[in-house]
């Protein structure tokens, strides 16, 4: 078979299945049944990617329509790479294969154990990180391996006291989660030591990591459902009055909700914000096996998938309700830290009226009334106002709504003859905020009543911040930010010298233009303490693509000592992180470096040679639209496509990172590589991108 023929037969049948239902209509806060796949024999155990799926069925794997993956069989567990090119197998009593998801038949690796007094241990259970760079695995002989997916050769071993029945690992590479009959070990994946332990009360039949790691569930057969908070390792919240048995939780991709399967027909979503059943799923009584979701992350759209008997299912999970407050969190965060930034031209004695704590609170509140007003839209023409109770101790009249509170309005006894009938009031200037249900409040809205023709006002704008949105661990001391912006201040002057001198020695013209940007993260690290990280920001361009060539990466190259625009860049990094951002940079500091490359659309007629000084790429984890995917580019596969080109110009950034900055070489560094290809041609499209998030930058503040 063709290279790429099983592969992209499953990945397009996916791709265009995802966009057909866009043109599905969706019922608000309801996840829709869409398109079942039938299987010939009963599926044991499915695995899925964003585009890719693999089930096992009589201990064949394979894929939608019944399509093998390899002739390997009798086969009990699969695991599959999150990057979609490969997939582990293991058959009862062997050693674990890592088999192709892009050549049928294609054995990579075979994990076989060398130690002999382990070579009889049986695999229990396994698990990829959730970036791919990791492969996790337990055996009958009470220990966890941890391999990397280069070459799949073990890194670390953690002892455990039984074998393994289940094993997750948290998105943020914290956590291991390990699961064994009443219990399950929570290991810091950093230190490989014990976290803590849960003890639950039953048997465990399921638990998952929320996306964004923050939350941890598990569904006993006894207790339901229960959500741990990560940070501190407590219950946060119990679902145990829901009938029926649950198993097998699963979070939706932006945390407010949780899947879990009820008396293996059904499923059950439950609204984390207000602890109530959003929906239950029923395909009929057809047996479900498990439900997951997931999300495309270029398009934003939410789908379920789930495993019957004979069947995969997909369903449509763009009807419920986003996390406003997740939205219009990430909104304000970034308002707020160009807010506290000093104006050009501004003075220290105005910097000092205009920014401190109590207009920074001010300011928050403005930010996020507006946040959520753009969000909620029109929303009192979808709530069917109706005039409710009058108040005549106070001369207040309540207005009430189908699922907002009621606001009160004060209206003189003598006005009341004439609020008859709510067709007759109109709402004007309406102002939102967020409860801690994630639901949409009025803070203030002027209601005119058409009779009369005069106005009645709502106003609570003056209350405390959303708390639906903010907690203590989302906080960032003023004093912090203001240090982020004089940074910020000396980071632009260290690119105008560069700039300068680039431009003297005719290296860049105006046309490269280079943007310098710092952000301070709030974030917890794996002990559940509160730490501020830093983002160090740097991005260039060519806006004019006559000068393209000259200035930048010519057409097809990668070289970075090609490009004039990215060796200035390379030298405003070196510049900073050798000089006034250094102190930041102490010895095993972690630091993550998030480098973006990036092509136009111009087609590569011919294969374009590459030299192999940047190293191979085989499989190699990488994001494009924001989805993990994976690439090859080696001396021999050369470059035909302009997803590869972005990716070693982005390579070029690496590897100049690791030889040239010396405060670089004493940090703890991870390397993430995305990529962008415009739908356009020109050389303008040539870009680079690269963030460095210093993990902990500020331990004084603690």
């Amino acid at each position: 078979m063709n290279k790429y023929n099983l592969f992209f037969k499953n990945k397009k049948l996916i791709a265009c299945f995802l966009t057909a239902l866009l043109g599905c209509e969706v019922t608000s806060a309801q996840i829709k049944f869409v398109k079942s796949f039938q299987a010939q024999h009963e599926i044991s155990a499915f695995d899925n990617t964003t585009f890719c799926v693999a089930y096992l069925s009589q201990g064949n794997l394979m894929t939608l329509r019944d399509t093998p993956i390899t002739i390997y069989n009798k086969l009990n567990m699969l695991a599959f790479n999150p990057t979609g090119s490969s997939l582990a197998v293991v058959k009862p009593g062997k050693e674990i294969r890592i088999y192709s998801f892009l050549k049928k038949d294609k054995k990579l690796f075979t994990l076989k154990e060398k130690r002999k007094e382990y070579k009889d241990a049986e695999v229990t259970s396994m698990c990829y990180s959730a970036n791919a760079r990791y492969f996790i695995a337990a055996t009958s002989a009470n220990e966890i391996i941890i391999y990397d997916t280069k070459e799949y050769l073990p890194q670390a071993y953690i002892k455990t006291n039984s074998p393994a029945s289940s094993l997750e690992m948290s998105s943020n590479n914290y956590f291991i989660a390990s699961q064994h009959e009443h219990e399950i070990d929570i290991w810091n994946f950093q230190t490989k030591e014990l976290r803590t332990k849960l003890t639950l009360d039953g048997h465990i039949t399921g638990d998952a990591f929320s996306k964004d790691a923050s939350l941890f569930a598990v569904t006993t057969d006894n207790k339901g459902l229960t959500i741990y908070d990560t940070k501190t390792w407590t219950v946060k919240h119990t679902f145990d009055s829901i009938p029926g048995s649950l198993k097998n939780p699963f979070f939706h991709p932006d945390g407010k909700y949780v899947a879990a399967v009820k008396d293996d027909n059904k499923v059950v979503v439950i609204n984390l914000k207000n602890n109530k059943i959003e929906q239950e799923l029923d395909n009929g009584g057809k047996q479900i096996k498990e439900f997951r979701f997931f999300v495309n992350n270029q398009s934003k759209d939410a789908y379920g998938i789930s495993g019957e008997n004979n069947a995969i299912v997909f369903w449509d999970a763009n009807g419920l309700n986003p996390f406003y407050g997740k939205l219009i969190s990430s909104e304000v965060d970034a308002r707020m830290n160009e807010w506290v930034k000093m104006m050009q031209g501004e003075s220290m004695e105005d910097y000092a009226i205009r920014v401190n704590d109590e207009t920074r609170m001010k300011q928050q509140i403005l930010f996020e009334n507006e946040a959520a007003t753009k969000l909620a839209g029109d929303r009192i023409s979808l709530e069917n106002p109706f005039i409710g109770n009058y108040d005549a101790n106070n001369g207040m009249l309540n207005v009430g709504f189908k699922t907002m509170s009621p606001i009160a309005i004060e209206v003189p006894v003598e006005d009341l003859g004439s609020f008859k009938d709510s067709k007759d009031l109109s709402f004007n200037n309406a102002v939102y905020y967020l409860n801690d249900k994630d639901e949409f409040e009025l803070a203030y809205v002027e209601v005119k009543n058409e009779t009369t023709n005069k106005v009645y006002i709502y106003d609570n704008l003056g209350r405390k911040k959303m708390s639906a949105i903010q907690d203590d661990s989302h906080f960032v001391p003023l004093e912090i930010m203001q240090q982020a912006s004089q940074e910020e201040a000396k980071l632009q002057a260290i690119k105008e010298d560069v700039v300068a001198k680039n431009k003297q020695d005719q290296l860049i013209t105006d046309n490269t233009q280079i943007n310098v940007k710092t952000e301070v993260i709030p974030d917890v690290n794996a002990n559940g303490e509160k730490i501020l990280n830093y983002k160090v920001g740097y991005q260039y361009e060519v806006i004019n693509k006559d000068f393209s060539a000259k200035e930048d990466f010519p057409s097809g190259g990668y070289d970075i000592q090609n490009s004039n625009a990215a060796m200035s860049l390379m030298k405003i990094i070196k510049n900073a992180f050798e000089g006034e951002f250094a102190s930041y940079l102490g010895e095993n500091k972690q630091v993550k470096v998030i480098i973006t490359g990036s092509a136009d659309a111009s087609p590569i007629r011919s294969k374009i040679a590459y030299k192999g000084q940047y190293g191979e790429f085989v499989d190699e984890p990488y994001y494009k639209d924001g989805n993990l995917d994976n690439i090859t580019v080696t001396k021999e596969s050369g470059i035909t496509q302009n997803e590869q080109l972005a990716l070693l110009r982005a390579a070029g950034v690496m590897d100049y990172v690791k030889n040239n900055i010396t405060t670089l070489k004493n940090t703890h560094n991870e390397f993430e590589y995305h990529v962008e290809v415009a739908k356009e041609r020109g050389g303008e499209y040539r870009r680079i991108n690269v963030e460095f998030i210093i993990v902990d930058a500020f331990p004084a503040t603690k």
